[in-house]
């Protein structure tokens, strides 16, 4: 019987032949996929690995990829011709306000790029149709346009590679769209601010810190001015300083 390739952190099942993803993180995942060099990945790879997300959020990420990613080769070729835009500007108003009046202007924008997507097709077409993939996101049933769209993208990359012959950056092209997405899917938390925890009692076998509040069971509140390996220097409440012991680190 046939085994399962070995592949660096990933966890997989045999099944039938065929190999299965089993608990691994989303995007090594789809970073590791094989695809066509030419197409990418196919809708049923993004479907597999993101299908679990909130619509919403997805439609932001394919908004924020097709913006950062694919729009500035259509604006430097076509500064006047803004479909693409205007279909991304009316899909965020629609997210942000929720509001029926807004659904016909989104409509008709998402017609606009398929009028686009005819007229470059076989040149820029994806870009327009990254947009009307948005646009068309959110009142559709499922998310079958937002795999759409994420193919368009990824189609548009490597497209741009293989015109000038670049195909050792192949690999490149989906990391690029995978980490715009992950940027919004999963945004980096901040750092939590160190809690303050008031002065702390002085020991001997304690360690301290330069600037740290302290309380002496004879000399009341301190605080510390100077520090070494086995010693701080304090400063008393009438203001002198006073050298106390400390364990060394």
């Amino acid at each position: 019987m046939a085994r399962a390739p070995r592949v660096a952190g990933e966890i997989r099942t045999w099944i039938a032949g065929r190999c299965k993803f089993v608990s691994v993180e989303r995007f090594e995942r789809l970073t590791v996929l094989k695809g066509d060099s030419v197409k990418g990945l196919p809708t049923s790879a993004w479907q597999t690995n993101l299908d679990d997300l909130d619509r919403d959020l997805l439609i932001r990420a394919l908004i924020a990829a097709v913006r950062s990613l694919i729009l500035d080769e259509w604006t430097s070729k076509r500064p006047d011709d803004r479909r693409p835009h205007k279909a991304l500007e009316a899909t965020e108003k629609w997210l942000a306000n929720r509001n029926e009046d807004d659904l016909d202007p989104l409509k008709e924008a998402a017609k606009e790029c398929t009028a686009a997507r005819s007229e470059t097709l076989g040149t820029d077409h994806r870009i327009p149709e990254a947009a009307r993939a948005c646009a068309w996101a959110v009142t559709a049933k499922d998310k079958a346009d937002l795999w759409d769209g994420l193919v368009a993208v990824e189609g548009e990359l490597l497209a741009r590679v293989n015109l000038v012959a670049e195909y050792h950056r192949i690999p490149e092209q989906r990391k690029a769209l995978l980490a715009v997405l992950k940027r919004v899917i999963e945004p980096p938390q901040e750092a939590a601010k160190p809690t303050s925890t008031g002065p702390v009692a002085y020991s001997a076998s304690g360690n301290f810190t330069v600037g740290q509040k302290l309380t002496h069971v004879k000399f009341g509140d301190l605080e510390v001015t100077a520090a070494g390996d086995k010693w701080i220097d304090v400063k008393l409440p009438d203001g002198s300083i006073k050298r106390l012991a400390q364990k060394p680190k």
